[in-house]
């Protein structure tokens, strides 16, 4: 017997179909595959307690290790610790073993209804799916906020009544969106801000009634959306799955624009502002100054998703790319561009009328070629020194760092939000002078820390909440001077904790790297 969880989730599927495609395809079961391409599908683990499934957005947890779900913890329990047997790292990590559960199924806040999902905050009636705040009616969806009606959609925002998607703002109603803002009523496109109705469309702003970049009278875009429709849905009640926009890219065969590139302008860059921030971070951090981050970024980006390096389709310009911001489907190399590049397309490259008014599902890659390219280097608002990096909305003084929004000073990472001095890290918000710590948000000097938020001068910690001065403590609130999970006061704590940071500066002073982090213990 389904749950009521999937019971409301059909509904809400089958409602969505009937907004896109103009009447329902099916059981949402029949399309879990399909509905995971575009995503990053959780891992589900056992729980070592109970044996139950325990899902897991975070994918650095070893396979070995012991894992708990959300609900089993128990933020109270006593633990024992023999403060004597503590000589070095090693005798540490064995003495706080008992205690190392990895913890999933995180559901925080107001939240209901809630299947083989993680990392969630204030949601309801939600199945696999991952990181998201404040959002309802969701499937087989990760990393997103304010958003409802939802299925197959990767980093969502504002947006409803949408299927297999990915970076997407303020839309609503659409169907394969790859990176658009404030749009509705779209059917595969790519780059678009303030459209509507549009398909088959790259790099437009302001437009309605496009099909492949050419406006057509309203009438006879509707006729050719309706015929097209019934196709995708023919396509969908046999195959339960449609081709992607990129599937229809890979087909079709390329056409370069015949536009001379715009050339680069010259930005500001002083890498040693950065180097300094490193210096200085590391110093409040581990008590000792590192210096030349190249030396240390192996280590530093050991856990964070990695920048890769493209070169435009039309120029050859050098570009770097996030694959899990700009698409988790790999981007063949000959369909990248860069922004500018993007918006030249979008001015002086579209379909014929014939071409538009005689498109189908299994035509539309003979056409598609000219237009289907896409951007990979997003940059919004004020950005300041930004160096060997790439996606940015405000930011200054960056250094191999990626999504970055309003943050400054930090280097070797993904997605900081309203942070500074930050350098190793992924998915940090509001935090300020950390080193390799991760999915967290509101730490202030802590290093190697992984899923807490509310902590300060603190290492070594995983789901914990409200910590001051504490190190090696899994799964608890509220503790100060705490090692794994014990309070031992303020001269045992730092007495230790001088003995953990000399043995780590010595590592990394000889080895510019540690093999001990929160994701080993």
């Amino acid at each position: 017997m389904a749950s009521e969880t999937y019971t409301i989730l059909n509904q809400s599927w089958k409602k969505t179909c009937n907004l896109l495609f103009g009447q329902e395809v099916g059981e949402l079961t029949d399309y879990s595959k399909w509905l995971s391409g575009l995503i990053d599908s959780n891992v589900i683990r056992k729980s070592n307690v109970s044996g139950k499934d325990v899902a897991f957005s975070i994918k650095e947890y070893p396979k070995n290790a012991k894992f708990i779900s959300f609900d089993e913890v128990n933020f109270n329990q006593k633990f024992e610790l023999d403060i004597n047997e503590i000589k070095d790292l090693e005798s540490l990590t064995q003495a706080i073993s008992d205690r190392v559960y990895y913890c999933g199924n995180t559901v925080l806040g107001n939240s209901s209804h809630v299947e083989r999902s993680a990392n969630l905050t204030d949601c309801h009636f939600v199945t696999d799916t991952a990181q998201f705040m404040n959002s309802k009616y969701l499937a087989y969806c990760t990393v997103g906020r304010d958003s409802s009606n939802c299925f197959g959609v990767h980093g969502p925002g504002d947006t409803e009544f949408c299927i297999r998607c990915t970076q997407t703002f303020a839309v609503k109603r659409s169907f394969e969106v790859w990176s658009a803002q404030n749009c509705s009523d779209c059917y595969y496109i790519s780059n678009l801000n303030g459209c509507s109705n549009c398909l088959f469309s790259f790099h437009l702003k302001n437009k309605k009634y496009c099909i492949g970049n050419l406006e057509i009278d309203r009438d006879k875009y509707l006729s050719i959306k309706k015929s097209l429709l019934e196709q995708m849905v023919d396509c969908l009640k046999q195959n339960k799955s449609l081709p992607s926009l990129l599937d229809i890219t890979k087909k079709a065969k390329l056409q370069k624009p015949n536009f001379t590139p715009k050339p680069e302008q010259k930005v500001f860059e002083n890498k040693k502002i950065i180097e300094d921030a490193f210096t200085n971070t590391s110093a409040v951090v581990l008590g000792k100054q590192l210096t030349k981050i190249d030396d240390y970024d192996d280590w530093l980006y050991t856990h964070a998703h990695k920048i890769e390096e493209r070169k435009s389709a039309i120029s050859g310009k050098r570009l770097l790319m996030l694959p899990y911001v700009i698409a988790l489907e790999a981007l063949p190399k000959d369909v990248v561009v860069t922004m500018d590049e993007a918006w030249q397309i979008g001015e002086t490259v579209k379909f014929s009328k014939e071409e538009a008014e005689n498109i189908r599902l299994d035509n539309i890659h003979q056409s598609i070629g000219k237009l289907a390219y896409f951007t990979v280097d997003i940059r919004e608002g004020n950005v300041e020194n930004f160096i060997e990096s790439t996606v940015t909305v405000n930011a200054a003084h960056c250094y191999k760092a990626s999504a970055v929004v309003k943050s400054k000073y930090c280097g070797c990472g993904m997605w900081p939000k309203n942070s500074e001095n930050c350098f190793g890290f992924d998915t940090l918000f509001d935090s300020s002078f950390c080193i390799t710590c991760y999915h967290s948000q509101k730490l202030v000097r802590c290093f190697e820390m992984d899923n807490c938020r509310d902590c300060s001068d603190s290492m070594f910690c995983h789901n914990c909440e409200g910590l001051s001065n504490c190190m090696f403590c899994f799964n608890i609130k509220g503790k100060r001077y705490a090692i794994g999970n014990v309070e031992v006061g303020r001269e045992q704590y730092l007495k230790i904790k001088k003995k953990v940071l000399d043995e780590i500066n010595k590592k990394l002073e000889k080895d510019k790297k540690i093999n001990n982090s929160i994701y080993s213990l």
